[in-house]
């Protein structure tokens, strides 16, 4: 294979193009693989895959699947192996794998000026580890495609669009495990049990699930249990499970045809009217109205 070539599959994307005059950099891969090479990240890298499935390694964490269209956020220097296969099909319709990058200091820096930003700091915390969001629709290809389309004021507000989806979407895996990456977290193994909390939580979202069940469920107190899910996720405990209720309410308001009221129970909220306060708290309109304009 030429040097040329070779150096152009395995750089990292968008390398070759770096404008200064932005802070938020969009890629598309026409071919990238790191099947043997671990890159330190000095940037965010936040990856939509194409038509194609792939596969990721986070630090020292196992390989795990990445499927199509799968949105992953990774921090700044992150050491991780990315082999996600972007081949040309010559059909246009097939959706293309695009990498958007963005600066921290910029970003903390915008946060002082602008504290609404400050929104996605528990984001930014998850993305040290790595992050895969679980069930995101078209909707957030879409804003990829957009931020990669547009330039300026207009890229700007869709980056900031969707990071305020990505940070306030409840389902999620991290790709390694916080004691990986994080000193602060004790040798005890709390990491790894908010790990296994996170996995109850989202195994058995629609029961009836209390701090007090899953801090027994993973051998803490119920205070420590708090205090460390609060630091590892960012949000509380209570937070959490209404997030996700709510994020598998849209889908299922979304993919079928079932009553309101139906959905309401089926994800676990026990009356009709605590599952539409919180519904139009997390997406600004009632359950009815989410529905009817995604059907528009």
């Amino acid at each position: 294979m030429p040097d040329t070539l070779r150096r152009a599959m395995f750089q990292r994307p968008g390398a070759d193009v770096f404008d200064k005059k932005t802070s938020i950099h969009c890629t598309e891969y026409a071919a990238y693989a790191a099947r043997d090479r671990q890159a330190g990240l000095h940037d965010y890298e936040l990856h939509l895959t194409g038509a194609l499935p792939g596969r990721i390694r986070v630090s020292d964490g196992a390989d795990r699947e990445v499927p199509p269209k799968a949105v992953v956020l990774l921090g700044p220097r992150l050491p991780h192996r990315l082999a996600i296969e972007y081949r040309a099909t010559g059909a246009a319709e097939q959706p293309r794998g695009l990498v958007l990058r963005f600066g921290d200091e910029p970003l903390r820096r915008g946060m002082e000026l602008f504290p609404e930003l400050n929104d996605a700091g528990p984001l930014l915390a998850r993305a040290r580890h790595g992050v895969q969001f679980l069930g995101l629709g078209e909707g957030t290809a879409g804003r990829f495609r957009r931020i990669h389309a547009l330039q300026g004021l207009a890229r700007f507000s869709e980056f900031t669009a969707l990071l305020s989806e990505l940070a306030q979407w409840n389902d999620y895996r991290l790709l390694c495990t916080p004691s990986l990456q994080d000193d602060a977290h004790d040798e005890n193994g709390r990491a790894t049990r908010i790990h296994t909390a996170l996995d109850h939580i989202r195994e058995n979202y629609a029961e009836e699930l209390s701090l007090a069940e899953v801090s027994a469920v993973v051998g803490m107190r119920e205070h420590t249990f708090s205090r460390c899910f609060r630091r590892a996720t960012g949000q509380t405990f209570t937070d959490v499970v209404i997030g996700l209720r709510v994020d598998k309410a849209c889908r299922l308001l979304l993919s079928t045809r079932q009553h309101v009221s139906s959905i309401c129970y089926e994800v676990g909220f026990n009356n009709i009217s605590n599952f539409n306060r919180h519904f139009r708290r997390l997406k600004g309109m009632a359950p009815g109205e989410f529905r009817a304009i995604a059907r528009e």
